[in-house]
């Protein structure tokens, strides 16, 4: 089984996400250019050993899992490129890990471009207190809808209890009179 993990390392300079380019120990942040050293023990083995390293259970109908992790940090790169405006380095950066046209890249990157991140975190808890007494206003609704059907079938049952009574025993009197 593959012991692969994600190495991204943190740009000690602006703070972003950098996926050092294997056998490297050094690189370049995409986002404000400094030089980083990459520390031995996330430094990735170069491309050789990776791929010597490689077994079954590192691909998954005939796609590379490991690659496909890394696809994760250089989209975010993609869509951090592209809302800061600098289109032509997200479309670059799109085309070098994908095997999309160019044509639908820059379409991808200007409508990327457009978007805004928006955190909900924030108002969650807004969101639930909202909510809150509106459920529990529906949660009384159900159980004065439970109490009301529990007593209306109870009097269903009786009535209809009376009338096979009352059936019952007018054709039992029927009967013994009848002798």
């Amino acid at each position: 089984m593959s012991e692969y993990t994600m190495k991204l390392i943190k740009c000690p300079s602006c703070g972003g996400p950098i996926d050092p380019p294997s056998g490297a120990s050094t690189t370049k942040c995409p986002y404000c250019s400094s030089s980083i050293v990459i520390p031995e023990n996330l430094r990735k083995p170069a491309a050789s050993q990776t791929q010597a390293s490689s077994n079954n259970n590192d691909n998954m109908f005939g796609m590379d899992l490991n690659s496909m992790i890394g696809y994760g940090a250089q989209w975010s790169q993609v869509v951090q490129l592209a809302q800061a405006g600098k289109k032509e380095e997200a479309v670059q950066k799109y085309l070098s890990f994908s095997s999309i046209s160019e044509m639908d890249a820059r379409r991808t990157v200007e409508g990327l471009s457009h978007s805004q991140v928006y955190d909900v975190s924030a108002y969650t808890n807004n969101v639930m207190n909202a909510y809150a007494p509106m459920a529990q206003s529906y949660a009384d609704t159900a159980k004065k809808i439970t109490a009301w059907s529990f007593g209306f079938s109870c009097l269903i049952t009786g009535f209809i209890m009376l009338m096979v009574l009352l059936i019952l025993g007018g054709t039992f009197w029927s009967v013994i009179s009848a002798f």
